[in-house]
């Protein structure tokens, strides 16, 4: 993990036709029933996937709200981003 701290990994293997990708707040199929889910920059180095389930994430929704609810209003230029 230290290999990868401070660093933001993009799997570009997933982005083919027949790759499943999970969707926002969609549950993954393992023990736990962990759910995907966008989490503000903020979070990222304290998060860890398995706290965020189908029976916590209804109390993170009701406190910090949907963050990707005006994700289509805020688009960036990447290239712009990373200059």
């Amino acid at each position: 993990m230290e290999k990868r701290r401070g660093k933001i990994f993009l799997d570009f293997n997933q982005n083919a036709r027949g790759k499943t990708l999970a969707a926002p707040y969609s549950p993954r199929p393992v023990a736990g029933a962990c759910v995907s889910t966008p989490l503000d920059w903020a979070e990222l180095e304290h998060a860890y996937p398995t706290e965020y389930t189908m029976m916590t994430l209804p109390e993170r929704l009701q406190k910090k709200g949907d963050i990707w609810a005006n994700i289509l209003e805020q688009k960036n230029n990447l290239a712009g981003l990373l200059k």
